[in-house]
């Protein structure tokens, strides 16, 4: 990893307007088609779902204590996979990789 979050690219585009010069013609309109799910409240990034559900985009540091807080969570958890990925989903949190990573947590 470049120790950029994995939400850079868009957040960067989202408060600036600009987009990096490196990304190929469909790598730009893809950038802008994403940025349309997505809005900057300082100092967070927003993801806007279909289901009308806002949630937070995490930064790599936070995933693995917030899992570990979903699946362990003394008012039901050490569910499997999808559900402790759910749980963290409908606490607010999200990132690109949730369900596999849920589903590598409750594997160990």
């Amino acid at each position: 990893m470049n120790g950029m979050p994995w939400f850079a690219d868009v957040a960067n585009y989202l408060v600036t307007g600009i987009i990096p010069y490196e990304l190929s013609s469909n790598q730009r309109k893809k950038l802008k088609r994403d940025s349309l799910d997505f809005y900057w409240d300082e100092p967070y990034l927003f993801k806007i779902f279909t289901d009308g559900g806002i949630r937070r985009c995490i930064l790599e540091e936070e995933q693995l204590s917030i899992l570990e807080a979903c699946h362990s969570s003394p008012y039901g958890g050490h569910h499997g996979g999808v559900r402790t990925a759910l749980k963290v989903l409908t606490c607010g949190f999200y990132w690109l990789t949730v369900f596999k990573d849920a589903g590598d947590l409750v594997k160990r």
